[in-house]
């Protein structure tokens, strides 16, 4: 039991550190740099690159997210080449990172091998990929999404490089104000919910290839009395069985990658033991996620008798942004992110932004929009096409004066695991 506070304290230190990273108009300083690859020195300054407006871009080569965006900023950096630079930061070890660089000829960006966490601590990135936009006098202008990366956008901020903040007087404090392109910073904080956050710290382990026993042995040790006592309302089970659903499939699959190739079986397969029931992944997300509904039927349709301990877990009332949560280890699953029941809502609507903004295809001259697969799969969680055109158009996927026919990408399988958003 020792060891259990041991790790829960330790990686509640490291969310509670997670909260003082530079915000818009804060300045940034100097500081060396021990270690940059595709470079033309092995070490620099953090003031060597900020002689134009620069764009510090927090990536992994894990990051399904991070690895798209890297054509299109080879394309703003060439096109703004005299007047800013794009620098990446990886946490990742300086071996993987050359590989990673080596088998990508194009790859012009100056890499910091971030090993000893100094940027990470300094910028605190929520999750990734994340950005920061700093002006030549060291000022952060804004913490964009990579959608918001733009031409347009880089325009503007190189006009408000050479502008002085403005600062706004609250209770005998100056405060920054805040870009409108600016998204709001989620913080990684725990939950104040201590079985959602063993469901963070089981995930926690999974990323990192810590040992999962122990949360394994907590879960399986539960009684259902707390368990539905302790997760009662639909945040925490939303947050709680997301996480769950996630860090299983992880450890699964990474120790056991082959049970991948009979993917109706693995997801039907009952392996996971929580407060004396045995659930497989298909019971936590289309018996209690999504309420009672049957797998294959489009989301049309209910299970006609569900099973008493589903009944007494599952939500209240179906959340379509869930789907944009789940990881089922495949490429096209959307990535994992550590949610908490206190802002689930702000988590799952970030979620959904990014994936969709991220896959959605749409072609304005052909009048068309190609969604994800999994939209077309449970099309009845979402509404309908109908709905799901109001969505994009919410997004500002697609304008808000067209209507474009809907089609449906191909769903690509392949086994990817450590598909991690934050």
């Amino acid at each position: 039991m020792k060891f259990v506070f041991v790790i829960f304290f330790a990686r509640l230190s490291t969310l509670l550190t997670a909260q003082s990273g530079y915000a818009v108009n804060d300045m940034t300083g100097d500081f060396p740099i021990s270690k940059i690859l595709n470079h033309s020195s092995p070490t620099s300054s953090f003031q060597e690159f900020k002689t134009k407006l620069l764009i510090v871009d927090f990536f992994g080569t894990w990051c399904v997210p991070c690895v798209r965006a890297l054509p299109k900023l080879n394309a703003l950096q060439g096109k703004y080449k005299s007047e800013i630079n794009i620098l990446m930061v990886s946490e990742e070890k300086q071996e993987k990172l050359e590989n990673f660089i080596q088998k990508r000829t194009s790859f012009i960006f100056p890499v910091v091998v971030d090993e000893e966490k100094n940027f990470v601590n300094l910028f605190q990135p929520p999750a990734y990929p994340y950005s920061v936009v700093i002006g030549k006098n060291g000022r952060v202008i804004a913490i964009p999404t990579q959608e918001e990366i733009t031409e347009a956008n880089i325009d503007r901020w190189l006009k408000m490089q050479d502008i002085d903040p403005v600062i706004e007087t609250t209770n005998n404090k100056t405060q920054p104000s805040v870009s409108s392109i600016n998204n709001q910073k989620i913080e990684v904080q725990p939950s104040q919910n201590k079985l959602v956050q063993l469901s963070q710290d089981f995930m926690y382990a999974a990323k990192t290839g810590e040992a999962t026993s122990i949360f394994i042995s907590q879960l399986q040790q539960l009684g259902m009395d707390e368990l539905q006592n302790t997760i009662n309302t639909d945040n925490e089970k939303k947050a709680f069985w997301i996480n769950l659903y996630n860090a299983y499939t992880q450890v699964a699959l990474k120790n056991n990658p082959e049970q991948y190739t009979k993917r109706s079986k693995f997801f039907g397969n009952k392996f996971i033991e929580i407060a004396g029931h045995s659930f497989s992944l298909d019971d936590i997300e289309h018996g209690i996620l999504r309420r009672s509904k049957i797998k294959w039927s489009l989301g049309h349709f209910n299970k006609l008798f569900p099973g008493k301990t589903e009944k007494k877990l599952r939500v209240e009332k179906l959340d379509y942004r869930l789907h944009f949560a789940l990881n089922c280890g495949a490429k096209s699953c959307p990535p994992i992110a550590f949610y908490r029941s206190e802002n689930i809502d702000q988590q799952l609507n970030l979620a959904t932004k990014a994936f969709l903004r991220g896959e959605v295809e749409y072609n304005e001259t052909a009048n068309t929009v190609k969604l994800p697969m999994l939209m077309s799969w449970f099309r009845r969680d979402f509404g309908g096409k109908k709905k799901m055109m109001e969505l994009l158009k919410q997004l500002s996927i697609v304008p808000m004066d067209k209507n474009p026919a809907i089609k449906f990408k191909e769903y690509d399988w392949t086994l990817y695991l450590q598909n991690y958003k934050s």
